[in-house]
């Protein structure tokens, strides 16, 4: 069992050669693994207990900064699952994120809700085994994903997920594309264009 805990942009004034941004695709390459993005305390300390009862390799991925609980104390996760926290029958796009971006994606849909803008967005705390069944519904139904991902795009969830699509749907991968640097996590997602206001500038390129 493995669990990172300096990963992705969101680490901050720690820098650069802290960053763990290839993480997710070093161990999506290993036979049989398997890898969790837990997004707050209540998913952490629930997903920790699958990974200690699985047998196998697990590698959990934490956040480093503080983040909002979303789940309640009862709440159940299996691997293999994710969890839908926004839906509708209005839904224009579905954004899939995981761990630090998920916080962003709930941003970004309370912005754009303001405007009478609906979208789906979808926990996929497990990245691998990867929830195909809810990807392939949200594409089928909102016809556009935007997968938002602290890591690199390359061996991440962006392909994790366009890998598993099997419906005709236009896919846009945010993740980090530039040289990282050092600064408050706020402004390297900023920077990086992984944040609300990326997901928002998106959804709406979509739209128009």
């Amino acid at each position: 069992k493995f669990a990172g805990s300096h990963a992705g942009v969101s680490i901050g004034e720690d820098g650069v050669s802290q960053m763990g941004l290839e993480d997710i695709a070093m161990f999506r390459s290993v036979p049989d693994s398997v890898i969790l993005y837990p997004c707050d305390g209540t998913s952490t300390m629930k997903l920790v207990e699958k990974a200690a009862a699985h047998f196998g390799n697990v590698y959990i991925r934490t956040t480093r900064m503080d983040t909002p609980i979303i789940y309640p104390p009862e709440e159940d996760f299996i691997i293999g699952g994710s969890k839908i926290l926004k839906k509708s029958k209005n839904d224009k796009a579905t954004v899939v994120a995981a761990g630090i971006t998920l916080h962003e994606a709930l941003k970004a849909y309370e912005e754009l809700k303001k405007e009478g803008i609906y979208i789906r967005v979808i926990d996929m705390y497990s990245i691998k085994p990867l929830d195909k069944f809810s990807v392939n519904n949200a594409a089928a139904e909102t016809k556009n994903i935007i997968t938002v991902e602290d890591h690199y795009p390359e061996g991440g969830l962006g392909e994790a997920v366009a890998s598993s699509i099997e419906f005709p749907c236009k896919i846009f991968m945010l993740a980090v594309k530039k040289l990282p640097l050092a600064g408050k996590p706020s402004e390297l997602l900023d920077y990086e264009e992984i944040s609300k206001n990326s997901i928002v500038n998106v959804v709406k390129r979509i739209l128009n």
